[in-house]
C-alpha cells in the first residue's frame, strides 16, 4: 500500500538536548496510528515537525510523494496536513456558523467541503450559538470540523480527547473511525492510553525522542520495554524504617471525597488518601491522570468543588500563600526557579536568616559550588535541586512535590531523593510525591495510590508496588481507566 505520510530519520536538538532522535514513521491511507509516550518523550514535536512549526536538525518528511520540507505550516495545508492542538484555538465571539465559513474560506475546501465535515463530526454548520459559550466536547469538534474543511490526507490531532467525559471519548472515537473511512490518515495524541490502545489501528511509543516500540494495540500493551517506559525498571528498595512501636504516623494530610478541576469542570472526583508525619507517599498514574490537579488542589493554589481536606490539623484554605503560611511547601512541575537571581539569591527569598539553607546545603552539597551561578544557567537537574532547596530552607511540615524526575537523569533523581527520605525520617516531615515514573518514587516511599482518569484506583504499600510491576500495568497502560468508565465513575 502507498503511504501518504513518510517521515525519514526526523532529529530536533535544542542544545545539547536532543528532542527527536532519527524517527522514521510511515502512516497508510485511512489508518488511525495512536502516538504515546511519557512526559517529555518528543510527541507533540513530532507533530510540530510534521506540520511545519518546527525545522528538524535533521531529515525530512515526503507527504504523498512530495518533500514538504521547507514549507510553513499554512503552505502544508493547503497540499493535504490538517491539524488540531492542544488548546481549542475557535474565534470565540464568533458563532460557530462563522467559525466553519472562515475555515472554508481559508483553505483549499469550500461550502460544501464545510459542510460535509461538521456532518461527519455531529456540527450543525448554521449554529448560531456563540463558539465561546458552548461545552468543550462542542467546541473540540468544530476544531476538528475546521480542520476537515480542507479534505486533508493525513489529520494530526494533539490532545483531542482531553477534558471529556466517557460519553464525548465514545463519540470521538467513532468520529476518528468515521474519517479514517473517508481515506484520510489520523495520527493522534493522547494521555489517555485506554482511549488511544481502543481506537487504533496501529500505536507508535516514544522515549526520550526515540521509537521504542511500533504496532498493534495487544502487541504494545504488553511490550516491556513500553511498561518500563512509564513505570520506570524496579532498583534495589531498602523499606523505609517505622516507628519501632509498630504505631501509624500522625495524620498530616487527610482527603476524604475531594473532587477539583477547572471551572467548575472535575478533573479529579472523590478523591480521598492520607499521609502521615514521616512518611513518604507517591501519587502514580499516567499523564492525564489527575496528578498534578490533584497536587494544585491540595497546595491551595486550585479550589476544590467539594470534598473535604485537612492539612496539618486544620481544613483547607485557598490560596497557596495561605497553605505555606500554615507549613506546606509545593515543588511544583517545572521547576518554578528565578532564572534571573543566582542561586543564592533564589534561596534567600525563602530563607533570609540563611540558618535553614546552611542546613540544606548539607543535604544538597552539589549546590554549594553553584551559589553564584545564575539559576537561568544552571543545567536542568541543577534547576531541579534548587526547586527542591528552596522548598525544604522554609521547613515545611507537609512537602508537596510535582515530578522531580522530569527530563533528569535516573542517577540524579535518586540521589536526590536519598536526601530527601533521610531528612523526612529524621524531622518527621510529611511528603506527597506525585510521580509518572514508578519505580523512581517506590524506591523511597511507605505507601502508594494510583490514578487513572481522575480517580484512585489502586492503594497499598510500596512494596506491594515495586515487587509487583503488573500491578501498575493496569493503570498505566489502560485497564484500570476503562473499567473505572465502564462502572460508572
Amino acid at each position: 500500500m502507498t503511504s501518504l505520510l513518510d517521515v525519514d530519520n526526523i532529529s530536533v536538538s535544542y542544545g545539547d538536548v536532543r528532542a527527536l532522535q532519527d524517527v522514521r514513521l510511515t502512516i497508510e491511507p485511512g489508518t488511525v496510528t495512536g502516538l504515546i509516550g511519557p512526559n517529555g518523550a518528543g510527541k507533540t514535536t513530532l507533530l510540530d515537525v510534521i506540520s511545519g512549526f518546527v525545522t528538524p536538525t535533521s531529515g525530512s518528511v515526503t507527504l504523498a510523494g512530495r518533500k514538504v520540507d521547507g514549507l510553513g505550516p499554512h503552505r502544508r495545508a493547503r497540499v493535504g496536513l490538517g491539524r488540531t492542538f492542544q488548546s481549542v484555538d475557535l474565534f470565540d465571539d464568533m458563532t460557530i456558523a462563522e467559525n466553519l465559513a472562515v475555515a472554508a474560506e481559508s483553505s483549499t475546501g469550500d461550502a460544501g467541503d464545510a459542510r460535509r465535515a461538521a456532518e461527519l463530526v455531529g456540527v450543525d454548520e448554521s449554529d448560531g450559538r456563540i463558539a465561546g459559550a458552548v461545552s468543550l466536547g462542542e467546541r473540540k469538534r468544530v476544531a476538528l470540523a475546521r480542520a476537515l474543511t480542507s479534505r486533508p490526507s493525513v489529520l494530526l490531532l494533539d490532545e483531542p480527547a482531553a477534558g471529556l467525559d466517557h460519553g464525548e471519548r465514545a463519540r470521538l472515537g467513532s468520529i476518528l473511525r468515521a474519517v479514517a473511512d473517508t481515506g484520510t490518515s489520523v495520527v493522534l495524541v493522547d494521555h489517555d492510553l485506554s482511549f488511544v490502545l481502543e481506537q487504533c489501528d496501529r500505536v507508535v511509543v516514544l522515549d526520550f525522542g526515540c521509537i521504542i516500540a511500533d504496532g498493534a494495540p495487544a502487541v504494545v500493551r504488553n511490550d516491556p520495554a513500553v511498561m518500563a517506559a512509564y513505570v520506570g525498571v524496579a532498583g534495589a528498595r531498602t523499606a523505609p524504617p517505622r516507628p519501632a512501636d509498630g504505631s501509624a504516623p500522625q495524620t498530616a494530610l487527610s482527603v476524604h471525597g475531594m473532587s477539583a478541576g477547572y471551572g467548575g469542570s472535575p478533573v479529579v472526583a472523590d478523591v480521598d488518601l492520607e499521609v502521615g508525619a514521616g512518611e513518604i507517599v507517591t501519587l502514580l498514574g499516567p499523564n492525564g491522570a489527575g496528578k498534578t490537579t490533584t497536587l494544585l488542589a491540595l497546595s491551595g493554589a486550585l479550589p476544590l468543588i467539594h470534598g473535604e481536606v485537612t492539612v496539618l490539623g486544620r481544613p483547607l484554605r485557598s490560596g497557596a500563600r495561605r497553605q505555606a503560611a500554615v507549613g506546606v511547601a509545593h515543588v511544583v512541575q517545572g521547576r518554578g526557579v528565578f532564572t534571573g537571581l543566582t542561586t543564592r539569591e533564589n534561596l534567600r527569598l525563602v530563607d533570609r536568616g540563611g540558618e535553614a539553607t546552611k542546613e540544606v546545603l548539607n543535604l544538597l552539597p552539589a549546590l554549594k559550588q553553584l551559589l553564584r551561578t545564575p539559576a537561568g544557567r544552571l543545567s536542568g537537574g541543577e534547576q531541579q535541586m534548587l526547586a527542591l532547596a528552596r522548598a525544604l530552607v522554609a521547613r515545611p511540615r507537609l512537602l508537596i512535590i510535582d515530578e522531580l524526575s522530569l527530563g533528569l537523569a535516573p542517577k540524579v533523581v535518586a540521589e536526590m531523593l536519598d536526601s530527601l527520605a533521610g531528612r523526612v525520617r529524621e524531622q518527621g516531615m510529611a511528603v506527597l510525591l506525585a510521580e509518572q515514573h514508578a519505580a523512581v518514587a517506590l524506591s523511597v516511599a511507605d505507601r502508594a495510590y494510583v490514578l487513572a482518569a481522575g480517580h484512585v484506583v489502586d492503594e497499598g504499600p510500596a512494596t506491594a508496588f515495586a515487587d509487583n510491576p503488573e500491578r501498575l500495568a493496569a493503570a498505566y497502560l489502560g485497564e484500570h481507566s476503562r473499567r473505572g468508565r465502564d462502572s460508572g465513575l
